[in-house]
């Protein structure tokens, strides 16, 4: 990849602008997840305006997306060893009719 496909996308969250590097082709899927940030920003800003600050709303937000990122690997490898244990059994199946 040439270092002159990379653009630098701004975005902001909480008042704070962040820059986002990023190939052309990534730029929408960017725009999205900023419009999905600000949308979970906002509601929990709501929620807990009283108790917590831009910083610790922001700190639950990263919290929360690392945790589903873990989960959702964690789903990713247990249906790969599903799917070959699926296939073993599969293959001894054939074996035993034989």
């Amino acid at each position: 990849m040439d270092s002159n496909d990379i653009l630098e996308i701004p975005i902001t969250i909480a008042g704070r602008t962040y820059p986002v590097l990023a190939r052309p082709d990534e730029v929408a899927g960017i725009d999205r997840i900023k419009e999905q940030l600000t949308a979970e920003f906002s509601d929990l800003k709501s929620r807990y305006s009283n108790q917590l600050n831009n910083q610790d709303i922001l700190a639950m937000l990263l919290l929360t997306y690392a945790k589903n990122l873990q989960d959702e690997k964690a789903n990713q490898d247990s249906s790969a060893v599903e799917q070959k244990v699926a296939s073993i059994e599969q293959l001894l199946e054939n074996v035993s009719l034989k």
